[in-house]
Order: C-alpha cells, then sequence, then structure tokens
C-alpha cells in the first residue's frame, strides 16, 4: 500500500457521508464546527472507515496501520500539543482527530500547529484499524511499526 491509498481511505470514508464531507471542507478554523465534526468523525465517518478497512486484505491492513501508526508519530510534537493540550492519551486522541480530519487538514496542522484547536479528539477513529484486524484475522495485531502512537515518544518532537 502506498501513502496515498492510505489517504484515499480515510476521504472516501468521508465521502461516503456527503453532507457530513460539505461541513468539514466549510469548516476552516471555526472551532464550533470542528467540535460538532469531532463527534460526526467519531460516530458517522468511523463507522464508514471501518467498511473501508474490512474490505483489506491481512497485508494490506497491516500497511495501512503502520502508515496510521507513523502518522500520528510524525504530530506527537510539543507545538502541537501546545495548543491542544491535555494529557497524554488526550493528547493521542487529538491527534486521532487531525488524522481522521483528511490528509489536508492534518498537512495543515502539521505545518502550522497554532492551527490546532483545544480538546477535539476522535479515540474511536485511531483505534478502528486494529479491532477491525482482529475481527477480520481472529487474533491480536502485533506487527507494531517502529512509531509509537504513545504520547511524548517521538523524541524529536519534544526535545528543547
Amino acid at each position: 500500500m502506498e501513502e496515498e491509498q492510505f489517504w484515499k481511505i480515510i476521504e472516501q470514508s468521508w465521502e461516503d457521508s456527503p453532507q457530513i464531507k460539505k461541513l468539514r471542507d466549510e469548516a476552516k478554523d471555526n472551532e464550533a464546527s470542528l467540535e460538532q465534526l469531532s463527534y460526526k468523525l467519531e460516530e458517522d465517518i468511523t463507522e464508514n472507515y471501518i467498511k473501508r478497512l474490512s474490505k483489506l486484505g491481512k497485508d494490506e491492513l497491516t500497511e495501512f496501520i503502520h502508515f496510521l501508526e507513523e502518522r500520528i508519530y510524525h504530530i506527537d510534537r510539543k507545538e502541537i500539543h501546545t495548543y491542544t493540550d491535555g494529557s497524554d492519551d488526550g493528547f493521542l486522541y487529538c491527534r486521532c482527530f487531525i488524522l481522521g480530519m483528511g490528509k489536508d487538514y492534518y498537512n495543515s496542522i502539521d505545518n502550522n500547529p497554532s492551527k490546532a484547536k483545544f480538546d477535539l479528539e476522535a479515540e474511536g477513529f485511531g483505534f478502528s484499524a486494529y479491532q477491525v484486524y482482529e475481527e477480520l484475522f481472529n487474533e491480536e495485531f502485533d506487527r507494531y511499526s517502529s512509531h509509537s502512537m504513545e504520547s511524548c515518544s517521538n523524541s524529536n518532537g519534544w526535545s528543547e
């Protein structure tokens, strides 16, 4: 799986709910709209996402999870935490929201952390791929990449 395919699966999950996608595309930096989208992401979009992930084979899903872990790890940075705040778990769930919003939003936060908002979370979205893997293959996912999703694990992102 190429990285573009990873992002395509997330984007198609939004396209499966056109009205919610329209809200996302219009939300920009509007905090109230983004808060509403965090609920939609956790519910409707995650449901679409699970359906798409369920169509992947074992190797494809493993590669997808590795991209997910790497992208979550990449934005594990103090400069982003400054704007999202939260405990270690809370910051992880905020990063899941950033990723779940899609490539454009993710890149926007990656390039300009001040655009991140406080307390927008999508825990379910972040962990759904592991659950799908378990359900499809009757085993726990144990092929973790070298990129931990845990907060403060990216030493480059927290160095002073």
